[in-house]
């Protein structure tokens, strides 16, 4: 009981070792004076507990580790494409966990969210070593529960203070961040203006916003329009994908594609499937686990609805810089299968569903619609267009 009990120490101290070479990092790194001056305090805070758990190893006869643990193991991001799923446009982007090219708001934003998932698992690893110790009779034993104790405070204040000012530093980070996403899609279709192209549309929307917009205060309800909308871009950059818009609790996106074209048609639609099943999992294992279970935020679910087709391209104004938009038929359906979609799902229409491998294909099945709930066509048969949902 006791070694596993020094084992256990020993696990922590490598945590804080490698903590405080990442605190360091990050304050030479941020470009916020806030966080780079609490990270100050929190460094010294660090070296502190790594003493205190020096101190209880060393008491319990063991031999304090000099080892520093992997803190990229605690968080792994799974909204990203891998190995040979990566499309060939944004495999440097995904190095690096993703922030190779980024932006220093973008690349800061994804620090903090690891800040967030690392201070939570230090936080509990602290509460399982103060309830191993008040389980073992050792000698000084209140008094080393009153050191992990102290070192849990400090994690906790950090945290809080990570609580407290997120959505300030949100504030300064944004403008940036949704200026980038936006700048990628209207730098793709300036080259497409007053034509048609093939193009896939996907309707990323956020479930019962409507409701939380009733119920929560406006500063928690902008927190979390905002860490969604920023969480879907980055899955659709890092797919190859571009941001059009953000329209409310909803963000409009679209990937190049032929649907009719036996070169890419498999490619095209199996990127914007696998994008779509990569929002559902931003937005479960990722944005609930900082903002539902950390922050205690409503829990977020999300819907997501994709079609594709030719769309024309129009600028709004004469001058290099107006605003381009999409109009088309997949626009407009795109926009209503997502409102048959239901929370956590992907829908397709039959034009994204027919252009799938076919092992993609087995993934989905039928939606079932009751005819005055749909009322639209297939042009080339004539018949109801169909609509297809993820069977998981």
């Amino acid at each position: 009981m006791l070694s596993d009990l020094v084992e256990k120490l020993n696990e922590a101290l490598s945590t804080e070792n490698a903590s405080a070479d990442r605190i360091i990092s990050r304050i030479d790194q941020t470009p916020i004076q806030e966080v780079k001056q609490r990270l100050k305090q929190h460094l010294k805070e660090t070296h502190n507990q790594k003493s205190r758990l020096r101190r209880i190893i060393r008491r319990l006869g063991g031999k304090p580790t000099d080892a520093k643990a992997n803190l990229s193991l605690s968080f792994v991001s799974t909204t990203m494409p891998t190995g040979n799923n990566l499309p060939k446009n944004v495999k440097s982007k995904t190095e690096d966990n993703g922030l190779e090219n980024s932006i220093p708001e973008e690349y800061e934003l994804v620090q903090m969210r690891l800040d967030f998932a690392l201070k939570h698992d230090e936080l509990v690893a602290y509460d399982s070593l103060i309830r191993t110790m008040q389980m073992t009779n050792t000698l000084r034993k209140h008094e080393n529960i009153s050191l992990l104790e102290k070192s849990m405070q400090e994690e906790e204040s950090m945290a809080y203070w990570y609580k407290i000012h997120t959505p300030l530093i949100l504030d300064n980070l944004w403008p940036k961040m949704i200026h980038t996403s936006i700048r990628r899609g209207q730098n793709f279709l300036l080259n497409h203006i007053s034509s048609k192209i093939p193009l896939i549309i996907i309707y990323a929307d956020l479930v019962g916003s409507t409701n939380m917009s009733m119920t929560l205060p406006v500063d928690n309800l902008v927190t979390l329009i905002r860490a969604f909308a920023h969480q879907i871009s980055r899955v659709v950059d890092s797919h190859g994908g571009y941001v059009l818009k953000y329209v409310g609790d909803a963000v409009i996106s679209f990937f190049p594609g032929r649907v009719n074209n036996n070169n890419n048609k498999y490619h095209a639609s199996d990127m914007s499937v696998e994008c779509g099943k990569s929002m559902i999992n931003a937005v479960k294992d990722e944005i609930n686990i900082i903002l539902h279970k950390i922050y205690k935020y409503p829990e977020l679910s999300a819907k997501i609805g994709i079609d594709a087709g030719e769309n024309a391209i129009v600028q709004f104004g004469y001058e290099q810089l107006s605003p381009i938009d999409i109009l088309g038929y997949s626009m407009n359906i795109a926009s209503k299968i997502t409102a048959l979609t239901g929370a956590n799902k992907v829908s397709i229409g039959e034009n994204v569903y027919k252009s799938l491998d076919h092992k993609v294909q087995r993934e989905f099945r039928e939606l079932s619609i009751s005819d005055g709930r749909w009322k639209y066509i297939n042009y080339g048969t004539d018949k109801p267009y169909k609509v297809y949902t993820l069977n998981s």
